[in-house]
């Protein structure tokens, strides 16, 4: 076999390489943190001015993870009318969960409404206009 030959067979090896490649990468689920994000970028600053509120308070939110159970503890300052708690999965969007309350003063999540995983959780609500966010990550096992 001379060396045209071996330079033809080796760029048709290579070609088939690539092209399996891209099909693989191609077939891949690929979501993205927020669906929305160009609008959620616009409301960037009232988050940050949100996450600056709740670092500011005096008693912070304590997030327990226990073998059966999450325990979200409020503090008594902490009396909104509503409170979003939002359990996001990082690497897989169809496993998030979200929770809207009123809160009390021990909030317990069974860990069966959730998957075994890492999950970013975000709690947001607002006390007389002012909002608060903290976020913190959390291992479900």
């Amino acid at each position: 076999m001379n060396w045209g030959k071996r330079i033809i067979i080796g760029m048709v090896l290579f070609m088939a390489f690539i092209l399996t490649l891209v099909t693989i990468m191609m077939r891949q689920k690929i979501d993205l943190v927020e669906e929305d994000y160009y609008t959620r970028e616009l409301n960037y600053d009232d988050q940050l001015n949100a996450q600056k509120n709740y670092a500011s308070a005096n008693e912070k939110i304590s997030l327990e993870s226990k073998a059966d159970s999450i325990l979200i503890h409020f503090p008594k300052y902490f009396q909104s009318d509503e409170v979003t708690i939002h359990f996001q999965r990082p690497n897989d969007k169809s496993k998030d969960v979200t929770f809207t309350m009123k809160p009390i003063e021990r909030v317990f999540i069974p860990t069966t409404k959730l998957p075994k995983g890492v999950f970013n959780c975000t709690i947001q609500g607002s006390i007389q206009d002012k909002h608060y966010e903290m976020s913190q990550q959390v291992t479900i096992q």
